[in-house]
């Protein structure tokens, strides 16, 4: 089970990330209006927002749970390749946002249990593998569509989920975890993963407009998103951190190098925009990997929850960036910078 935790956290973001590059293309395959696709991002993570607290209560073995929710990403995958209109599309993303969410819950909490003592660094490995699994995703689907075509590049990019699936269920690992403990008492924790995702798209949804307001090309501002794999050395460094400064010294120091990188981005020039993006990209899945560990000590139930709130901050990114568009890039970056406070101040109660 240990071995296939790090790939799978790499390949189900392969899947699920895969089609970012191919909407305009899927709009077109279908006959569908610009925009109609959305649906097809935002239905998966709102799903798995909604189910990763409930997972944990499935009472069945770990691998059981964890090897099905593979296996359902991989073939729901497929099939949204092979689907014959939008809606069909469209659902099949759904389903695979749902199997999605038997993943990265019990994946933080089964961390501390498979590597006592090195529950954090392994923590940061595998938010370094997401990172990976995120920019391959968007990458390799760009590049596949163009090849041989949208339906392919996603049936290509879905099949190495069911494969490690299949190897999670044929190791028939029995291993099970403690009943899920649900608590309030860890809305700080929580509130870290909101901020976390929360100031990611937040500043990622605004960047394309302000960079083609620059005069910049969409293979240019399409460049400038390899910034996220910035953030695979610091989440793979994490554990050190944490070992040499504490947690909440870790984390802190993970969040003024988000709120340096944020502030590098005020001035209205291209390569300074690119290089606080990928300083700030660095922070955050820094003290993603952070927070994400902490969660997995505190059970299933609570990293379980702490998942969901981590995707309900990008979903409300997603639901109040709009009407900054335009405007100065200061008024975005301010509330950026605000949430980064909250994430400071509450580090101290959140990460006990």
């Amino acid at each position: 089970m240990g071995g296939a935790l790090i790939p799978a956290g790499v390949l189900i973001y392969v899947a699920l990330y895969s089609v970012v590059p191919m909407l305009p293309g899927l709009e077109r395959l279908f006959g569908t209006a610009p925009g109609s696709t959305h649906l097809g991002i935002s239905l998966p993570f709102l799903v798995l927002v909604l189910l990763s607290p409930l997972v944990p209560r499935i009472r069945l073995p770990v691998g059981l749970v964890m090897g099905g929710g593979l296996l359902g990403v991989g073939l729901f995958g497929v099939l949204a390749g092979l689907a014959p209109n939008l809606e069909i599309w469209t659902l099949c993303r759904a389903l695979q946002g749902a199997f999605a969410a038997a993943v990265p819950g019990l994946s933080l909490a089964l961390l501390p249990k498979l590597y006592p003592g090195k529950h954090a660094q392994m923590a940061g490995f595998w938010v370094a593998g997401n990172v990976l699994g995120g920019g391959l995703g968007r990458g390799l689907g760009g590049l596949f569509a163009e090849w041989w075509g949208e339906r392919w590049a996603i049936v290509f990019l879905a099949l190495p989920v069911a494969i490690v699936a299949l190897a999670v269920l044929r190791a028939r690992d029995y291993l099970a975890l403690p009943p899920p403990q649900y608590t309030l008492r860890a809305w700080p924790l929580y509130t870290l993963g909101f901020a976390l995702l929360f100031i990611n798209f937040f500043v990622a949804n605004l960047l394309p407009y302000r960079l083609e307001a620059l005069g910049l090309s969409q293979a240019q501002i399409g460049g400038i998103f390899f910034a996220y794999l910035a953030g695979i050395p610091g989440s793979a460094l994490a554990g050190v951190l944490v070992k040499r400064l504490g947690e909440v010294r870790a984390f802190r120091l993970a969040f003024g190098v988000v709120s340096l990188g944020l502030l590098a981005q005020l001035p209205d020039l291209p390569l300074w925009i690119l290089v606080g993006f990928v300083i700030m990209m660095a922070g955050i899945f820094t003290a993603q990997a952070i927070a994400g560990g902490v969660s997995g000590r505190g059970g299933s139930g609570v990293s379980g929850t702490y998942v969901a709130a981590f995707y309900l901050g990008g979903t409300v990114a997603g639901l109040v960036y709009p009407p900054f568009i335009g405007q100065s890039p200061l008024w975005g970056l301010e509330v950026a910078l605000g949430v980064s406070l909250l994430a400071v101040l509450l580090a101290g109660r959140a990460l006990r």
